[in-house]
């Protein structure tokens, strides 16, 4: 998929993402385009740790799209550059994601 303007979520550098045609798919089955999940840094998202990872550096990306919508983004960083990430799964947030999305330090 597309490159992504350089962005720094809590310490977490995010240059581009990546995407199988697997993850696509159940993007879109949800509603989701892609596009929509790399607005996340662009846009000012956050990040913290994954609450039940299936890979030890697992993150959340938890922000807005250009449209308004707040999602939730499970990537895992490329083993070679950990500032390519690879796009897992996303969803609409939960009031409980939301609420850590907006609350700011």
């Amino acid at each position: 998929m597309g490159l992504l303007a350089l962005a720094r979520l809590a310490g977490v550098f995010v240059a581009r993402m990546l995407f199988s045609e697997r993850v696509v798919a159940k993007l879109v089955r949800r509603g989701i385009q892609p596009e929509e999940v790399e607005q996340l840094p662009e846009n000012g998202g956050r990040s913290k740790r994954n609450p039940r990872p299936r890979h030890p550096d697992s993150r959340f990306l938890i922000g807005p799209t250009n449209g308004g919508r707040i999602l939730t983004a499970v990537v895992e960083p490329e083993a070679a550059d950990d500032a390519i990430w690879h796009v897992r799964t996303a969803w609409e947030s939960s009031p409980t994601e939301q609420m850590f999305y907006y609350r700011r330090s």
